[in-house]
């Protein structure tokens, strides 16, 4: 189990209801950035903290391992298989 606390960093919602009922007023953003010590602009993601948390090499390596166990398990169970890899073909979208 992770404990965590909604709305951390937030000097005025933090732990409660607030921190995701309704939309944060700038004067609110403003001051969490200032708590966080986050100077940089929204949606600015630093390279460093970008790197740390980019998975796509990760991903490509686990990749042919995941559709191995995939064929390997549609083989034995093929109707929840197609159930399971419906969505993702969109032969149904509409």
């Amino acid at each position: 189990m992770c404990k965590t606390i909604i709305g951390f960093g937030s000097p005025n919602k933090a732990g409660t209801h607030d921190s995701t009922a309704r939309r944060w007023a700038t004067p609110e953003i403003a001051l969490t950035r200032e708590a966080l010590g986050w100077k940089h602009a929204p949606f600015d993601i630093p390279s460093d903290i970008y790197a740390q948390w980019d998975a796509k090499e990760a991903a490509r390596r686990k990749k042919p391992h995941g559709t191995r166990s995939l064929r390997l398990t549609a083989k034995a169970f093929p109707q929840e298989a197609a159930e399971f890899t419906r969505p993702y073909e969109r032969r149904d979208a509409v």
